[in-house]
Order: structure tokens, then sequence, then C-alpha cells
């Protein structure tokens, strides 16, 4: 038999445990959320023309085809970001490799200030948005056919962060 003193501390402690829970679990709930369905209350997924824009206005400084001030590889199009990477023979994709080096703010690289202009690094949504998108597996959601907002081309893009 319970005390009556017994039962406020038992609510207690559940209340105190959920709360832990919620917590560590980051706020999850019992129903799957694949980060892709948006429809419970989760984040809504980020399409490829949204990462796109990002990349196109900011990584194609460097990442262009042929690429220039040292990167490794171009970032032109959708089929670059599911390339083996680091060597054709990887079983790494470019996107995974975004994922890390975005994650760990090492890029966009702004290291080298012979480039011009300055690389500039992403703002906090951009890097969000990015990760997002990397996050849910760099999918093509949305289709492919993107707008080239930032033409590198033609010399630095105007109001392109």
């Amino acid at each position: 038999m319970l005390s009556a003193q017994a039962t406020p501390f038992r609510f207690l402690f559940a209340v105190v445990s959920g709360a832990v829970l919620v917590a560590l679990c980051g706020g999850c709930s019992a129903s799957k959320n694949d980060g892709m369905s948006g429809g419970d209350g989760g984040p809504e997924p980020v399409k490829w023309c949204e990462a796109y824009k990002i990349i196109n206005c900011t990584c194609q400084q460097c990442h262009q085809m042929p690429p220039l001030n040292g990167a490794p590889i171009p970032l032109m199009t959708y089929a670059d970001t599911q390339a083996p990477f680091p060597r054709a023979t990887s079983t790494g994709k470019v996107w995974q490799e975004m994922q890390t080096v975005i994650g760990n703010r090492s890029m966009p690289y702004t290291g080298d200030k012979t480039v011009v202009p300055p690389v500039m690094p992403l703002m906090d949504d951009q890097q969000a948005t990015m990760l997002a998108w990397l996050a849910q597996g760099a999918t093509d959601l949305g289709g492919q056919s993107c707008p080239m907002t930032c033409d590198w081309s033609k010399g630095p893009p105007t109001g392109s962060q």
C-alpha cells in the first residue's frame, strides 16, 4: 500500500523522467519522421533547387568546370554531387564529403586570401539548408531543372550571399 506522501513523489518522478526523456530524444515522437515527409510536424524536405542555389552562388566560385583556386572537383550539376569521391573507384560519394566539410565549416574554404573576390563563409541558414539536404540523402527532390542564379563566368555575382 502506498502512503499519501509517496504518490506526489511518484508524480514528480514521472514528470522529471519524461522531461529528461524528451530532452535526450530531442522531442521525437513514436511516429517515424524520416525528414522527407514534413507532414507530421517534422522539417519540410529540402528540394534540390534550394541546395543548388547555395551551391551555385557560393561553391561554384571555385567548384566550376574546370575547377578553380585548387578545388578538386566541379559542383556544376546534380550528377557532380553523386559522383564517387575521392577517386572514380571510391564507394563514398561527393555529397557525403560535402556533408562532412560543410558540417565542420571547412568549406567554403576562406583561408586563401589571393582568391578574388574573397570567399565568404556560408551564413547559418545556408549551412542549415545544405546540411538538411545532405542529411536526407542529397536527393533530387523537385527535379533537376534549376535556374542558375549566379553566373561566375560573368564575374562575381551581386547579392548572392
